[in-house]
This record gives structure tokens, C-alpha cells and sequence, in this order.
């Protein structure tokens, strides 16, 4: 679909005041894929991906007219080396916002290995990585004891039934780092600024963001998913889970809280379990002291709750942070394009770590009546 903004950017480049109305396709998995079939959305004012993972240039564009319906094609080649799992794609017209140079939309975080994020044993430890199948004996059981470790997305368990249906796996990349839903008790935590002092935490160092330059508005995307210790084990739904999210500068905090009730605002973990969290800047509780400018560490705390208890039954699987300039406005820059995927089986489509892959889009165009 083209939205709106799109309209606007093809019309000045019929005029010849731009240069391009698509240049770059870009690829997210922060929506649920519709099944084929499903009813059309209007997606017009659609600006941003939910989660953007990564956009490439086009590299092709065509002309054809398939079932009476003329379209144009663009093709673009996906990264070789790294796995995703994709659930929508959108067209700019620039591989990133030029009014925006330096303090843009991108990508803060994706809990993986190589970030050496670490957890709270009395100490802060390295967090270990399981390699090997996590239900070793095959019965779609998570069998490790470790409260917090690192796993392949493409371990077989997350392709079992339940699991799979739900949207348990992470997309961005190949790897979940899992949390049990007891590490931390948070439970009873709404005003982030007490209910944390002795709570366990996960924690990244070593930080260099800057979002001084930012507005308020702008926002702060998490992308997490909720994963069944035993998936066969149909009592197993719990009715909350909740995410305190700190950015750490000058030993001081910023934080929110994630608060995903059952039942509430459309959440049900019994249909989908992959979830994409935005909060702006203005919604962080920021100790006196903070400053955005120099953001040097995270931490995460996070509970899963049923009958009023943190429980061991369930993880949560962080995916990846983001960071979306949505209040610098330029021109002659924005998503033009935005589509859903959409399948028989209402999935991501998974593209493979080394391999090569094209994808194409195809925007239909029709002929308006002048009034």
C-alpha cells in the first residue's frame, strides 16, 4: 500500500523536486503476519515500520501487469550472512533520514553474545550460551536450570507445535537471550522509581548513546517474546509480565515500565507471544542528575506473573532494542510503501543465516477520475 507520505513524495518527484521516491527497502518483524485471505488494512498513515531490522537498496525496478493490474517491481537482495525473521516491508526514498544525520533511527541493542551482556549472581556474571538442543529429551521441555543463558533462535524446540503457532521465537538474528520469569520480582513494581533495590537485573556496559540531540517524542522500541518452559502444558498462561527498561548516565537512572496484563489492550499469549513495546523519551522516569547525552549502561528487570506470583514457568526472550526519530520531519524523506506478510500459515518468513536471497515489491498503480 502507498501511504500517505508516499503520495506526497511521488508527487514531487513527478515534478522533479526530488530525486527518488524509492531508493531503499526496508524489512521489520515487529508485526503479527496475516493469514491469507484476511481482510485488507489501510495502512495509509502508517510513517515507520514497528520494528526495523535493517533496509538495503533497491536494486532492481520493473513494470508488469499481473491479473489486470498494473504494477511496478522492485527488487532488492537480502543480507547474506545473518538469519531473520521477516513480517513486514516498507519503501523510502532514502536510505535514512538526511535532516536526521547523526542522531537517526537505529538499532541500540540485540542481545547477542558478542554484546557480553552479563547477569546478577551475587556478583555480575557472564551469561552463559547453550549451543545444544534445549529439551534433550526431545519433549519439548526446556531442561536447562539456568535462570538466564543465551540460544539459537533456530534451536529445534521453537519449531515444535505450540511454540511455533504462538510466535515464541525470536527475529532479529539468530539468537534469544531468555530470562526466567522469577529471576527478578517485580510484581507488585508501578512506579518505577521504588520496588528494584536487591532485585535481580540483566546488565550491558560499556555503552556510548546520545540521544541529547532527540526530541521527547521520539521513541524507544523493545522487541521481546514470552516462551512456555513446557509448551505441551495448556494451564500454563499467566495473566501479566512485566519489564522495567534503565538506561544508565552519571550513575543515574532513566526507566520505564512494560506492563502486558492478559486480556488487556488486545494481548492474549495463547494467540501470539511476540510482542513489540514502544515508549517515547517523555515516558522514562529519569533520576535527577540523568543526562541522555551519555548513556554508558542497561539494565533489564523482568518477572512473569500468574496468581500474584513471579513463576518459573515461563521466560521471557529479549529480541532486540531500537531507537525511532519519529519527529524530525523532512520533505522529501519517509516510508512510502508499507506491506504485511501474509501466508496460509499466518508466519514469519524466515530468511536463513549464509544465504542468498531477493525479495521482490510490487506496488500496483491505477487511473484516477479528474473532477
Amino acid at each position: 500500500m502507498i501511504t500517505n507520505k508516499g503520495k506526497e513524495i511521488i508527487a514531487k518527484y513527478l515534478l522533479g523536486t526530488t530525486p527518488a521516491y524509492a531508493s531503499y527497502m526496508a524489512f521489520g518483524c515487529g508485526q503479527k503476519p496475516l493469514v491469507d485471505g484476511a481482510a485488507a488494512v489501510d495502512y495509509s498513515e502508517k510513517e515507520v515500520l514497528n520494528f526495523e531490522m535493517f533496509r538495503v537498496p533497491i536494486s532492481s525496478r520493473g513494470y508488469v501487469k499481473e491479473e489486470g493490474v498494473n504494477k511496478i517491481v522492485f527488487t532488492a537482495e537480502l543480507p547474506t550472512q545473518e538469519r531473520y525473521e521477516i513480517t513486514e516491508i516498507g519503501l523510502y526514498s532514502a536510505g535514512g533520514n538526511p535532516s536526521a544525520s547523526g542522531f537517526d533511527s537505529r538499532s541500540l541493542l540485540l542481545f547477542t553474545e558478542e554484546e557480553q551482556w552479563k547477569y546478577l549472581d551475587t556478583t555480575e556474571k557472564a551469561i552463559p550460551s547453550i549451543s545444544s538442543a534445549l529439551d534433550t529429551n526431545n519433549d519439548n521441555i526446556i531442561s536447562t536450570t539456568d535462570s538466564v543463558f543465551q540460544a539459537a533462535a533456530d534451536n529445534r524446540i521453537f519449531y515444535k507445535e505450540y511454540r511455533n503457532t504462538k510466535n515464541e521465537r525470536c527475529r532479529f538474528f539468530n539468537n534469544m537471550l531468555l530470562v526466567k520469569g522469577n529471576y527478578s520480582d517485580i510484581k507488585n513494581v508501578t512506579n518505577v522509581t521504588t520496588g528494584l533495590s536487591g532485585q535481580n537485573y540483566i546488565i550491558k556496559n560499556g555503552l556510548n548513546i546520545d540521544l541529547s540531540q532527540n526530541s521527547l517524542s521520539d521513541k524507544i522500541k523493545i522487541a521481546f517474546s514470552l516462551v512456555n518452559k513446557d509448551a505441551a502444558a495448556a494451564h500454563l498462561k499467566p495473566g501479566s509480565l512485566k519489564i522495567v527498561l534503565e538506561f544508565i548516565s552519571n550513575s543515574k537512572y532513566a526507566r520505564c515500565l512494560v506492563d502486558l496484563v492478559q486480556g488487556s489492550g488486545g494481548i492474549d499469549f495463547d494467540v501470539n507471544r511476540y510482542f513489540v513495546v514502544e515508549k517515547t523519551l517523555q515516558d522514562f522516569v529519569q533520576e535527577e542528575g540523568f543526562s541522555w547525552e551519555s548513556i554508558t549502561s542497561v539494565k533489564i528487570y523482568s518477572s512473569v506473573v500468574t496468581s500474584a506470583a513471579a513463576v518459573a514457568t515461563h521466560y521471557i526472550a529479549f529480541d532486540a532494542i531500537r531507537f525511532d526519530n519519529v519527529s524530525t520531519v523532512n520533505p522529501l524523506y519517509g516510508l512510502v510503501g508499507y506491506s504485511v506478510i501474509k501466508n496460509a500459515n499466518a508466519e514469519p518468513i524466515e530468511k536463513s543465516p549464509n544465504t542468498n536471497n531477493y525479495v521482490e515489491f510490487r506496488m500496483s498503480l491505477d487511473i484516477g477520475n479528474v473532477v
